[in-house]
């Protein structure tokens, strides 16, 4: 086969690019690890006692394989998730990485598979300017206090990065998770940590996809997060819990992201503050997005840019009573379909009113407009009070698609792929429908030969909007859905 020419320009910019994408091990001592029984050439196959023993600024490549963690014991003082912070903690962790400037790298051919067997899987603890990359972690094993925050990933008093990695399978016994409620999240950040976690696959995990508590810092931008099961309650199976909960006082910025087979999409609890935009929130059993001040806190949402579709109960719920500082945030610009769908959740409890948007208590600070609602379900299967029809639809919701469609994940979503593909479909064809009627007319015009002058165009019916033609600008006042 011919391979291309490359001109020595080129050569140099993608030597430049190499040499850029290596910089960060240049100066690292790189430790090769295998699985035990591997035949890997001076491969460490002793996880812990590398770990515990692991220099500063070390790069772990991982080679292809399965890697089975002996859970240890964990005693931690500090809860993250208890309404008392100091309450002491016991878990079991699988492997333990502190330090600074940690690697753990997948290989780049195949799958390194990190079976915890705990439920702490990986814990980062302590841990400055980490990353973790290319991994999958799995077989998470829950423990018996329901005050454990067990997670395939956990990261306490630390600034970690975890990149293209998959979060999968982390369940637990029936029994267990039967006992405590709680089941095992994807990743947990707690007590001051600082987060990228960006483009990977959280899937069936039996608690929170991603679950931020008190003081932990996250960007969360463009990951898969899909409890597949839609498990509720006590039943077992992935997407029990929150796809991303932000509670006590996290902070997150959250952003394009798809979230789906939840029993809840997107919650900012207490004092948290969140930006979420241009993320889609589908198929959950329950509300879509929440901010919830649990009664005493005064979290902050900025909301803009989502859509939510497909859920059992509101699509959004509000309940900030009061509008002090911080600000409470704004709900602008979102796209709601097809909320409310579960006859079930029609009394308004537990969760909320059968609305799509659920205005339970919204400051006059926090504004509410220029949202398209479509196709929505409340109490008694009425339709949405705020709905539009199909044509001002197809309009308006251009704009935030714009914006959306700049995110890789919207094209894995069914929003975009069962819902938007086949209206922008139908609005092509009946775009053709109408050329196709106009050449006609104006074919038969021209048989008859119409004198000179005559207004041709003005027999035509003009072709409806289509998905594709210029936005309208919905930005400039408040719609129907002004809070105030």
């Amino acid at each position: 086969m011919i391979q291309p020419m490359r001109s020595p320009i080129l050569l140099v910019i993608l030597a430049a690019v190499a040499v850029a994408a290596l910089a960060p091990y240049a100066q690292a001592d790189i430790v090769t690890v295998a699985p035990p029984g591997s035949n890997v050439p001076d491969a460490v196959t002793d996880l812990d006692a590398l770990f515990a023993t692991l220099p500063e600024g070390s790069v772990v490549q991982f080679t292809p394989g399965r890697y089975e963690l002996l859970p240890k014991p964990y005693l931690e003082d500090l809860c993250g998730n208890c309404p008392e912070e100091s309450t002491q903690v016991v878990a079991t962790v699988g492997l333990r990485i502190t330090g600074r400037g940690i690697w753990l790298l997948g290989p780049i051919d195949g799958e390194a598979v990190i079976v915890t067997n705990a439920g702490y899987g990986l814990l980062f603890d302590d841990c400055r300017s980490c990353n973790m990359e290319g991994l999958t972690v799995t077989g998470g094993v829950r423990d018996s206090s329901a005050n454990a925050t067990d997670a395939g990933v956990v990261v306490k008093r630390s600034s970690v990065s975890i990149t293209n990695c998959v979060i999968r399978d982390n369940i637990g016994d029936p029994a267990m998770v039967a006992k405590t409620v709680v089941g095992i999240m994807g990743i947990a950040g707690r007590e001051g940590s600082v987060m990228t976690i960006r483009n990977n696959s959280i899937i069936r995990n039996s608690w929170d996809g991603i679950g931020l508590y008190r003081h932990a810092q996250a960007t969360i931008e463009g990951n898969l997060i899909d409890g597949i099961d839609l498990a509720r309650g006590r039943e077992l199976g992935g997407g029990r819990g929150v796809g991303i909960g932000c509670t006590w006082n996290a902070f997150a910025r959250i952003t394009g992201n798809l979230i789906r087979h939840y029993w809840k999409g997107i919650g900012i609890f207490v004092d948290a503050q969140a930006t979420v935009e241009e993320n889609v929130v589908e198929h959950v059993a329950t509300w879509g997005i929440s901010l919830w001040d649990a009664g005493s806190g005064r979290p902050t949402g900025n909301i803009r840019r989502n859509v939510i579709y497909d859920t059992g109960a509101c699509g959004v719920s509000v309940v900030r009573t009061s509008p002090d500082s911080p600000p409470p945030g704004q709900f602008v610009q979102n796209i709601l379909v097809r909320t409310g769908q579960d006859p079930r959740y029609d009394s308004g409890e537990p969760y909320c009113f059968q609305t799509a948007l659920a205005r339970h208590a919204v400051p006059d600070n926090f504004p509410v407009s220029a949202n398209i609602h479509y196709l929505n379900r409340e109490t008694r299967g009425d339709p949405g009070k705020e709905d539009v029809g199909r044509d001002d639809f197809r309009t308006r919701v251009k704009v935030v698609l714009e914006k959306l469609e700049r995110w890789p994940r919207f094209a894995e979503s069914d929003f975009q792929n069962d819902f938007i593909r086949p209206l922008r479909e139908e609005a092509e064809a009946e775009a053709r429908a109408a050329a196709a009627v106009a050449d006609s007319l104006r074919a038969l015009a021209d048989s008859l030969a119409a004198p000179e002058g005559t207004a041709v165009d003005s027999l035509v019916t003009p072709p409806p909007d289509s998905l594709e033609m210029a936005p309208a600008d919905t930005s400039a006042a408040p719609d129907s859905t002004t809070g105030g």
